[in-house]
C-alpha cells in the first residue's frame, strides 16, 4: 500500500462519512463539519476525486468513497459487508481460480443502471495505470488475472493464472474495484484522467451515498446527501471537511467549535479537559501496524543482516513502557506484522504473547545475542566489532509529534543494551523519497495500513522484491511461506507466516496506537458510527 502517502499515515483520530443505518430514520442532526483522515492520521489536503488515478492517500480515498462504492465493502472485522457491496454474491470455482461476480440492481445518480461492464472498466484503468497504479501487484492486481469477461449486465467472470486462497483474492484483489461510469470515462485516456482527477466535472455521477456540492483545493470540500443512492439513505444531508493539515490545528478547530468531530492527539492529551464537554469515544486506529524498516543493502550498517541483531534490537524495546508513556495507556502491544486489534488474523502464539507482551521484553537476553554476534561493549558503553561501532541513524517523520516521542524511547531502549541510534527528524515527503532499496539511509519509522490488503498475508512486504519491501529483506523460507498464505486455503498458513516473521523480525515491530476521538453532543454514537471508514470507536470515559 507502494501506497506510502498513506503507509506512514500517523497518530490522529475517525474517518467520518456517513453510510446510513438499515431501518433507521433521517436523523434530526443534518449536518456534521470535521477534518479527513480522523482515526487514521494527521488531517491530509484533498488532491484527488477518482478511483485508481488517485495517489491512495487516507484523505483522498476517504473522499472517493463517499463518491464511489466499491465492489466489496470490508467491515471493521476484516470481512466482507455484503449489505454495503455493491456485489451480491461470489461464485468461486473447485479449483480456487474462477471468480464468478454477481452485482446487485445498483444505480448511477442519473438513473442508470451500475453494470459489469463499469467493473470491467475499473480493472481496465487499472492495467493502463501500470506500475503508477498504488495498489499494484497487492492481491495479484491485475497481472495474476487471466481473463475477464462480462456474461451479462449484472455478473462479471474473473479467471486468474493459479489456484489462489480465495479470501486473500477476494479481501485483497477484488476490493480494490470501484464501478466507474464507463459511458462517460471511455472518451479519456489513462493520462487524461489523471490530469483531471480534482476536476469536479468528473464526478456529476457517483454511485455513492454523497453528492460533490463544493471542492475549494486547499480550503475544503462538502458533500450533499445523494437522493438516488441505491442503498440505505446516509444519516446526514449535508457533510464538511475543512483542509487542516495539522493534528494540533484540528484540535483547537473542535475547541472553538469550528468542527464537531475529531481527536485529541496523544501529545495534547493534557489538554483533554478543554473539550471535557464533547461526547468521547476510543478509536482501533484502523488496522494496520507499526515498525522501523531497516536497509539491508547499505553497507554502512550490514550489521541488520543478522538474525541476532534484530532480534536484539526487538527484544530490548519496552513496548509496555511505550504505550503508558507515549500513548496516554491507549495503545496495544504487536509482535508481527498481523495487527493486533481486531485479532482476526492473529495467530494463537501471537495471541498469547499479546496478552504477556513481558515475554517479548529481555534486555539481557538482547545484550546476550548481540555478544554472540560479536558485538562487545566498548569503553563509551557502545558496543564494537571488529573496529566498527554499533550504531545507525532512523529516520523520523515530522508529521507527529507522538511519533518522535516513540522514536526517543527507542533511543533509550537501545542506548541500554549498548546500541547507539541517532535520530533525524525530516519532512514526509522526503523520507519517501529516499525508502527504496540501496539507497544511503539506515532505518525508518513506518505505519502500515491494511487497506485495500485486509488480509495481511505479506505479500509487497516481505516477499524478495516486494513493492513495499523498503530494505529488501529476502529469504526463501518467508518467500515460502507468504505464497503460501496467498494460494492455501487456510488461515493455518497466514499463522505459519506470522510466526516465522517474528522469530525472524525482518523489521522491527513497534506497538499500535488507539486514538481519543470527540464529537458534539448533538451527534448521536450511532451517527458517529455511521461515517467510521475503517475505525472501530466505543464510548469510552477518560479521567
Amino acid at each position: 500500500m507502494n501506497r506510502p502517502s498513506r503507509v506512514l499515515s500517523v497518530f490522529s483520530g475517525v474517518v467520518l462519512f456517513s453510510l446510513g443505518l438499515a431501518g433507521s430514520a433521517i436523523a434530526a442532526v443534518s449536518s456534521m463539519t470535521t477534518v479527513t483522515s480522523v482515526g487514521l492520521s494527521p488531517p491530509m489536503n484533498v488532491n484527488s476525486l477518482l478511483p485508481v488515478v488517485n495517489n491512495d492517500s487516507s484523505a483522498n480515498a476517504q473522499i472517493i468513497s463517499l463518491m464511489f462504492r466499491p465492489l466489496l465493502w470490508i467491515g471493521t472485522n476484516l470481512k466482507i459487508n455484503w449489505p454495503q457491496s455493491i456485489a451480491k454474491s461470489i461464485t468461486v470455482s473447485p479449483n480456487r481460480r474462477k471468480f464468478i461476480i454477481h452485482l446487485k440492481v445498483w444505480r448511477w445518480s442519473d438513473g442508470r443502471p451500475v453494470t459489469a461492464e463499469d467493473t470491467l472498466a475499473c480493472l481496465t484503468l487499472i492495467r493502463q495505470y501500470g506500475p503508477r497504479y498504488p495498489n499494484a501487484g497487492m492481491g495479484g492486481i491485475p497481472n495474476i488475472i487471466e481473463s475477464a469477461v462480462v456474461i451479462d449486465p449484472r455478473t462479471l467472470e474473473i479467471t486468474l493464472k493459479r489456484s489462489v486462497n480465495p479470501t486473500w483474492f477476494e479481501l485483497n484483489g477484488l476490493s480494490q474495484l470501484f464501478p466507474v461510469p464507463a459511458w462517460r470515462w471511455k472518451h479519456y485516456s489513462i493520462d487524461t484522467l489523471s490530469k483531471l482527477q480534482d476536476n469536479p466535472a468528473m464526478v456529476s455521477v457517483v454511485d455513492g451515498p454523497y453528492n460533490l456540492q463544493r471542492f475549494v483545493p486547499g480550503r475544503s470540500i462538502s458533500f450533499i446527501r445523494n437522493p438516488h443512492y441505491s442503498g440505505n439513505p446516509s444519516a446526514l444531508e449535508h457533510l464538511h471537511f475543512k483542509m487542516y493539515t495539522s493534528d494540533s490545528s484540528a484540535f483547537w478547530a473542535l475547541k472553538t467549535g469550528t468542527i464537531q468531530a475529531g481527536m485529541i492527539p496523544h501529545y495534547l492529551y493534557a489538554a483533554r479537559s478543554m473539550v471535557k464537554n464533547l461526547k468521547t469515544c476510543v478509536s482501533n486506529g484502523g488496522y494496520g501496524f507499526n515498525y522501523v524498516t531497516l536497509n539491508l543493502t547499505n553497507p554502512q550498517v550490514a550489521f541488520f543482516r543478522n538474525v541476532k541483531v534484530r532480534q536484539a534490537l526487538a527484544l530490548a524495546i519496552n513496548q509496555t513502557q511505550i504505550i503508558q508513556i507515549a500513548f496516554h495507556g491507549l495503545g496495544v502491544p504487536s509482535f508481527n506484522p498481523v495487527p493486533t486489534n481486531p485479532d482476526t488474523y492473529l495467530s494463537p502464539e501471537m495471541k498469547k504473547l499479546v496478552a504477556r507482551p513481558a515475554l517479548a521484553y529481555n534486555p539481557s537476553a538482547a545484550k546476550q545475542l548481540l555478544a554472540e554476534a560479536g558485538w562487545q561493549p566498548g569503553l563509551d558503553g557502545v558496543r564494537m566489532r571488529n573496529g566498527q561501532r554499533l550504531q545507525f541513524t532512523m529516520m523520523v517523520p515530522d508529521t507527529s509529534q507522538t511519533l518522535i516521542a516513540v522514536a526517543e524511547m527507542l533511543k533509550a531502549d537501545w542506548q541500554a543494551v549498548g546500541i547507539d541510534m541517532r535520530l533525524r527528524v525530516l519532512p514526509f515527503n522526503l523520507e519517501l523519497a529516499k525508502l527504496h532499496p540501496h539507497g544511503k539511509w539506515d532505518a525508518s519509522m513506518i505505519v502500515w495500513s491494511y487497506d485495500p490488503d485486509y488480509y495481511p498475508s505479506g505479500d509487497g512486504l516481505f516477499n524478495t522484491g516486494g513493492g513495499s519491501n523498503y530494505g529488501d529483506y529476502s529469504n526463501s523460507m518467508m518467500d515460502k511461506l507468504v505464497r503460501d498464505s496467498t494460494e492455501k486455503n487456510s488461515t493455518k498458513f497466514l499463522y505459519q507466516y506470522e510466526n516465522y516473521a517474528y522469530a525472524q523480525q525482518p523489521v522491527i515491530f513497534l506497538p499500535y496506537p488507539k486514538y481519543v476521538v470527540k464529537y458534539t453532543q448533538d451527534l448521536t454514537h450511532a451517527q458517529l458510527m455511521e461515517g467510521v471508514y475503517s475505525v472501530d470507536c466505543h464510548p469510552q470515559r477518560l479521567h
